[in-house]
């Protein structure tokens, strides 16, 4: 039994918290083979919104190795997906609608940020146009998956699968 990635908009600053613990942990608990956390974001402006998780610092790691030491000690083998929204970013968590993060919601504390992608090409006709990057911008990209996987070998992740669906940046 593997347990698929899914997004639970609960991370705080990037990072996993005890909700996350309590969520995969119970899946190790009741017998699944494999245990992927949700989407991780390879860097800050990748995530979808505030609340997505990320491994773009060092800082994350402890999070989730406690998560996989947990995993493991149960009996499941820890997966992560990483991934990079690109131009699907600077949004609102799904019960918000996903819409982009406006001036109103800076006033919250959630600015909305500058996507990016292979073209200024909206993600939508409601959503701002991302920053097309240019080679020198898409090697630096690449180094931020780069790192991201090797964050992901420190906190004890066993399975790295790479998110290239739903038109996200790759």
């Amino acid at each position: 039994v593997v347990v698929s990635p899914m997004c639970q908009y609960s991370s705080e600053d990037g990072g996993p918290t005890d909700y996350h613990l309590v969520h995969l942990g119970q899946f190790a608990m009741g017998g699944a083979g494999i245990v992927f956390c949700e989407e991780t974001s390879v860097e800050a402006r990748g995530r979808k919104s505030y609340h997505c998780a990320g491994i773009y610092q060092d800082a994350h790691i402890p999070g989730y190795r406690r998560i996989n030491d947990f995993l493991r000690g149960n009996g499941a083998i820890p997966a992560i997906q990483i991934g990079h929204g690109g131009r699907k970013g600077s949004g609102c968590a799904p019960w918000e609608g996903y819409r982009p993060l406006t001036a109103e919601d800076t006033k919250h504390g959630h600015a909305p940020w500058q996507t990016v992608s292979a073209s200024e090409l909206p993600a939508s006709e409601q959503a701002p146009a991302p920053h097309a990057l240019d080679r020198g911008e898409i090697r630096g990209v690449v180094a931020h998956w780069r790192e991201a996987a090797l964050r992901s070998l420190d906190a004890g992740y066993d399975i790295i699968e790479v998110h290239a669906a739903h038109g996200y940046l790759i």
